[in-house]
This record gives structure tokens, C-alpha cells and sequence, in this order.
């Protein structure tokens, strides 16, 4: 099967970033570890994005494996393309809801 081009948005490059720096400024090398756990997620999306279930819309959810993140991401079948959209913590509340009433 062959790979998926991942295109990775602004804003979720801006979560990666700011995490990291969080993870690091509390832990030497642990921000890196973070990064690490991420680019093995993407790795996972690329190879097969259709493992993940849609969660909302067109969007798909990726679970990290040592972190509490998740990566939110859209695919473009006929383009063979991924966007990722987003890198969430797990307590944070998606962008999706923070206009609403609920939770």
C-alpha cells in the first residue's frame, strides 16, 4: 500500500510546538520524547489512515501512544493526502465545543 502524503495545518503545528516546550520545560528531553510519540502516530496515518473511525464530520482521531494527545485529521482518498487539523490533549476542550453551550 502506498503511503499517504501528510500535510500538517498551521494551527496543529502551533499545538505540537507549544506542548513540547510544556512537556520540556517540566522535563529535560521530554518534550523531544513528546515530539517522538507524534511523529510515530503520523507514521501509523500515513501508512493506513482509514484504521482511525470518524469522530465528527470528516474528521478521524489518532490516539498517541505515551501521551495524552490525540491528532485530528481529514483524509483526501483521491489525492492520497492526509491534513492533520489539529493536536489535542485529552482534557482540552476542542475547538468545536468551545462556542457552544454544552460541556
Amino acid at each position: 500500500m502506498k503511503r499517504f502524503k501528510i500535510i500538517v495545518s498551521s494551527s496543529a503545528l502551533t499545538d505540537v510546538k507549544e506542548a513540547a516546550q510544556w512537556y520540556h520545560s517540566q522535563q529535560k528531553g521530554l518534550g523531544k520524547k513528546f515530539k517522538e510519540d507524534i511523529k510515530l502516530a503520523i507514521s501509523s496515518i500515513a501508512l493506513n489512515p482509514f484504521f482511525a473511525s470518524v469522530k465528527y464530520e470528516n474528521i478521524r482521531t489518532v490516539s498517541c501512544k505515551h501521551f495524552p494527545y490525540s491528532i485530528h485529521f481529514e483524509i483526501d482518498k483521491p489525492a492520497k493526502t492526509v491534513r492533520i487539523t489539529a493536536v489535542f490533549h485529552f482534557n482540552r476542550k476542542p475547538f468545536w465545543l468551545k462556542d457552544s453551550g454544552t460541556i
